[in-house]
């Protein structure tokens, strides 16, 4: 692709599409079990969403974040009115007062909501853990932890003696933590677990209830597919997994592979900023980028990649799609993304106009993989669309 097209891309395709990102809140939410925590931290002003109008309840959030969350409910103009006197020496070596997070850290070592390492950092960046998730939603809401020997929950990983055993403990008992799937100590929880948590909280002290009454989500799905006894569920699809797609699976955050091209953990990258073409085409240099929906999201989504580049650019890059041509309906394409393997069979190629933004609307049939080129090579005459339906997701094994 040139710099050409995809100022077109971002002129035409983005423009068209998320005008109706926007007209619906977090599409990536509906159907899932985080549809309430989303609706209740959204009506607050708690939860904004991303540019894109996209919530990612699979995404990590870091420590930083979690706690603009809980201010956001807790007392947020206290965080501002920190943020116009804030002391020139930071609480830990590594804040920087001038950051947004600030006044944020401030106030939540003022609350004992946070302690910081035993190095003296904060870490405000690191990924939030879900012990220290259940810690800080619970401090912040001055609830007392209980006991260290360790409640059990078929929900969420508890172990005895710790510091933060008495605050899981809590989470048990006042049924904190949703009926699905189990979270594991040490593993980053995404944004859709730490909502759902501060919701049933937040909710329970709203209602005078000692634990969550509300109801246990019934037939939404979560952003991360599972997988049992060698049949992976995705919406209402049931397919056999093969074997053999579990050595595409890899280490990289997202990343594809398309064995009958030859190409394999090729990095995905998506822009930081999408609504200019240097932003758009600056995941080129290191991969191939990404646009719109994210798999197991039930939407479209685009990888896109150079068919083509000038003569003295001899990047491993400007070629990468050169031969998607050659991919046949049925062939397999595999997609990493947040430890999750999606395999995707192609149904369908097509050659567009350039300014043709048709295959991208949401029509509502579903998720497909779209990849997308400039065409024929050496070429910006036209697009070539390379589509593929979802047949199976299994979570990766670390």
């Amino acid at each position: 692709m040139t710099k050409r097209f995809l100022l077109l891309l971002v002129a035409v395709v983005l423009v068209g599409l998320t005008t109706r990102a926007f007209a619906a809140a977090f599409p990536d939410v509906r159907g899932t079990v985080y549809v309430a925590a989303f609706d209740y931290l959204s009506a607050k002003g708690v939860v904004q969403g991303y540019s894109d109008g996209y919530g990612r309840p699979g995404h990590p959030l870091n420590r930083a974040e979690a706690l603009k969350v809980l201010y956001a409910l807790k007392d947020s103009s206290r965080v501002e009115r920190l943020r116009n006197s804030l002391p020139p020496i930071a609480l830990f070596h590594d804040i920087d007062q001038r950051a947004w997070y600030a006044p944020y850290v401030e106030a939540a070592f003022q609350d004992r909501i946070v302690t910081g390492y035993p190095d003296g950092t904060f870490k405000p960046e690191r990924y939030l853990t879900v012990e220290e998730a259940v810690a800080m939603l619970l401090r912040s809401h001055r609830v007392q932890g209980a006991g260290h020997a360790a409640e059990l929950s078929p929900y969420i990983q508890n172990r005895d003696s710790e510091w933060f055993t008495p605050y899981i403990n809590a989470a048990i008992t006042k049924n904190l933590v949703m009926h699905v799937g189990r979270l594991e100590l040490g593993q980053p929880i995404t944004r859709g677990q730490f909502f759902d948590m501060v919701y049933r909280l937040d909710y329970s002290q709203k209602e005078g209830w000692i634990a969550y009454r509300g109801t246990e989500p019934q037939g939404g799905v979560v952003p991360v597919t599972r997988a049992t006894a060698g049949t992976t569920t995705i919406g209402q699809i049931h397919v056999e997994q093969s074997a053999s797609s579990s050595q595409y699976g890899s280490e990289k955050y997202f990343s594809i592979s398309m064995p009958d091209l030859g190409i394999n953990d090729l990095s995905v990258i998506h822009p930081s900023d999408p609504f200019t073409s240097e932003g758009v085409l600056e995941p080129l240099q290191n991969g191939v980028g990404h646009l719109f929906g994210y798999p197991g999201g039930g939407g479209k989504v685009m990888i896109y990649g150079h068919s083509s580049g000038y003569p003295w650019d001899v990047s491993q890059y400007t070629k990468i799609f050169r031969k998607v041509n050659q991919l046949e309906v049925g062939s397999r394409i595999y997609v990493t993304y947040e430890g999750k393997l999606h395999t995707y069979e192609v149904s369908h190629k097509q050659t567009i106009d350039a300014a043709d933004t048709e295959p991208f609307r949401d029509d509502g049939s579903g998720e497909e993989l779209i990849l997308y080129t400039c065409w024929p090579p050496d070429s910006i005459a036209q697009r070539y669309l390379v589509h593929a339906i979802p047949v199976s997701s299994v979570a990766l094994r670390k």
